[in-house]
C-alpha cells in the first residue's frame, strides 16, 4: 500500500511541475499577444488620425477598432498575469515540498546517527 503512495505523491509533485511549466509558458504565450495587439491599436490609431481629414467616419471605424484591440490586449495582460500568479504558487508548493523533504531527510539522519552513538 505504501508503494502505491509514493508513487500517488511523486506523480503528482511531477504534474504539479508540469503544469507550473504550462502556465509559466502561457503567460508568456499571453504577454506576447498582448503586446502585438497593443502594437496593431498603435498602427490603427496612427492610421485613423491621418485618414481623418479625408474620411471622419472611417476614422473614427478604425479608432473603435483600435479601442477594441486595447480591451483585448487588457484581458490578455489580465490573463498572462493570472496564469503567472497560478504558476507562483504552484512553484511555492513545490518549493515547501522540498524543504520538508530535506527536513525528515535530516531528521532521518540526526535519528541514524543517535543510534550509532547509543543514543536512542
Amino acid at each position: 500500500m505504501l508503494g502505491i503512495e509514493d508513487e500517488f505523491v511523486e506523480r503528482s509533485f511531477e504534474e504539479m511541475e508540469e503544469d507550473m511549466k504550462r502556465l509559466a509558458e502561457e503567460s508568456q504565450r499571453l504577454k506576447e499577444e498582448a503586446s502585438e495587439l497593443l502594437r496593431r491599436s498603435d498602427d490603427l490609431r496612427r492610421r485613423s488620425i491621418d485618414l481623418r481629414p479625408e474620411d471622419p467616419a472611417a476614422a473614427e471605424e478604425m479608432w473603435q477598432e483600435s479601442e477594441e484591440l486595447r480591451v483585448e490586449s487588457r484581458e490578455m495582460v489580465r490573463l498572462a498575469v493570472d496564469s503567472a500568479l497560478q504558476a507562483g504558487d504552484i512553484k511555492h508548493r513545490i518549493e515547501i515540498h522540498d524543504q520538508i523533504v530535506a527536513a525528515v531527510d535530516r531528521a532521518d539522519e540526526i535519528w541514524k546517527g543517535a543510534i550509532r552513538a547509543g543514543r536512542p
